[in-house]
């Protein structure tokens, strides 16, 4: 396996992925405003979207078809998200903030030791044991819109690049 990048859109030929980047940068959605006391305050939504931009250097690039600006990619992460899981003794089900790529999901407590995970549905997994604070990471699935991408080629360096810059609807 090159990558463990996924796109619905286009594709990654053979030797199109090796080494990808991914950055997941959250969209501004409010401002920051100082009141009349001088007090810092956030106007806006508070629940974050994000920008991804997604690039790499390989031997070939990335297949562009349907990657049109406007265009509708479910994107399956490479980079992970983290989430802090504070301590039940009821053990209830844990909804992540997005779907989880299939057998991404993994958790540890404070401590770096592996936690047992069961995955109810795309965004809700039950752990097998809470009793302490501990740490769930996952591969996000998002739905994104392409905004542009450019492709790269050195001639004689053999070397092909590509940049998918897309937002999350």
């Amino acid at each position: 396996m090159e990558t463990e990048l996924i796109l619905s859109l286009g594709g990654l030929p053979p030797l199109s992925a090796r080494g990808c980047i991914q950055e997941l940068v959250p969209v501004e959605q409010g401002k920051l405003r100082r009141t009349l006391n001088g007090e810092l305050v956030f106007v806006g939504n508070p629940r974050s979207k994000y920008r991804s931009i997604i690039y790499c250097a390989d031997k070939t690039s990335l297949a562009t078809e349907g990657l049109s600006p406007g265009s509708v990619v479910q994107v399956g992460c490479i980079q992970r998200l983290w989430q802090k899981v504070l301590p039940d003794m009821d053990n209830n089900p844990i909804m992540l903030e997005r779907a989880a790529v299939e057998e991404s999901v993994v958790a540890m407590d404070e401590g770096q030791k592996p936690i047992s995970v069961e995955r109810i549905d795309n965004n809700q997994i039950q752990l097998q044991e809470r009793r302490i604070p501990c740490f769930v990471s996952y591969r996000p699935w998002l739905s994104m819109r392409t905004v542009r991408y450019t492709l790269h080629t050195n001639e004689w360096g053999l070397k092909v690049g590509w940049r998918l810059e897309l937002e999350e609807i």
